[in-house]
């Protein structure tokens, strides 16, 4: 537990400022600290805009659920992290169920969190990095403004994704929505998206549509694995106006407009670091093969998909900051007798 926590403080340094106050929330019995909670939710009502909700490993890790109507920064480990080297001692990984971001939220950020149920964003200008979950829209009248907020101007990088979406109805066309969706690796889809920027992701689509119902997007530096896909798949359907596709590559069917750079029918066992990443789920087996088809499909023969660009993704969502890599302490120590510790840390940056 000591090195568990000397990690946390030291992650938590990289972040804190002197106007906020860090809110651990850990449910192992006896530790008697009053600013230790047992749920996330506790902790968000004892917080104040500006702080840190800080999830640690414990003997049950997950904190429940999270209505959120704060600015806050809430900070987790990570997720799979059995699956990466050199991560943390502790390796169980603190869970939300889910997490909803409502009005008074605007740009909080939540980094290294799983999420077993999803986020669901009712406000403007959240940032989600680094996490395992699903994204939804959702909508919420703000009688303040006498307008519905629908949860804009989002940032999301560096994730595990299951699907994106939004709802066609909610936002207009011409200056809604405005995401950033950039080295994520996605399971599924993003529908109903206006005016975004969607770039720099992996994507494992079989029967449905990389990006539908959306329109003034910007797709491009995608890898779009359809190995499983059926013969008429498309990357994007007739639903998608006045959106940008280009420097993309689709594996295995004609799915991508053709031009723009875009790359169809490629072999997918010659695209990552092994034939089938799906099959074994480990992150780092999305790191494209040495001889790669993606190395050289983005604008000026660049490297495109989530390993790729200038942010890319990281493994396990291991969040920004010094990581302990070592740990060697002399045992125990009195007032008269020291406790020598060396440790070796490392950047997650």
């Amino acid at each position: 537990m000591k090195k568990s926590l000397l990690f946390f403080a030291l992650l938590s340094i990289s972040f804190m400022s002197f106007s906020q106050t860090i809110r651990r929330v850990n449910n192992t019995q006896g530790l008697n600290d009053p600013s230790v909670y047992a749920t996330a939710q506790a902790a968000h009502d004892a917080a104040k805009d500006g702080d840190i909700i800080q999830l640690e490993p414990s003997d049950s890790p997950n904190y429940g659920d999270l209505t959120v109507t704060k600015r806050i920064t809430i900070l987790g480990i990570g997720y799979n992290l059995g699956n990466t080297s050199n991560t943390f001692f502790d390796k169980r990984v603190p869970k939300l169920n889910v997490i909803q971001f409502n009005l008074g939220s605007t740009k909080s950020t939540i980094m290294g969190v799983e999420v077993l149920g999803g986020i669901l964003l009712n406000t403007d200008n959240i940032s989600v990095s680094r996490c395992k979950t699903s994204i939804t829209l959702g909508m919420m009248y703000d009688s303040d403004k006498d307008k519905y907020s629908y949860g804009n101007n989002a940032t999301i990088v560096q994730c595990l994704i299951g699907n994106i979406s939004g709802y066609a109805w909610q936002s207009d066309p011409t200056t809604g929505n405005k995401f950033i969706i950039s080295n994520n690796i996605i399971q599924g889809a993003i529908a109903n998206l206006y005016n975004s920027v969607i770039s720099n992701n992996i994507f494992q689509s079989s029967s449905s549509q990389c990006l539908s119902s959306s329109a003034g997007c910007i797709f491009s530096n995608n890898i779009i694995d359809a190995r499983d896909g059926s013969s008429d798949f498309l990357v994007v359907d007739g639903s998608v106006t006045g959106s940008t596709i280009s420097n993309n590559l689709c594996t295995t069917f004609t799915g991508l407009p053709t031009g723009g750079g875009n790359v169809n029918k490629a072999n997918a066992i010659t695209i990552f670091k092994v034939a089938n990443p799906w099959e074994t789920f480990i992150d780092s087996n999305f790191q494209l093969a040495d001889k790669s088809p993606a190395k050289t499909v983005g604008a000026g023969g660049t490297a495109i998909g989530a390993y790729a660009g200038g942010n890319p993704y990281v493994p396990s969502g291991v969040p920004a900051g010094p990581a302990i890599t070592s740990f060697m302490s002399s045992g125990f120590g009195s007032t008269t007798t020291p406790i020598n510790i060396t440790t070796s840390v490392r950047s997650n940056n």
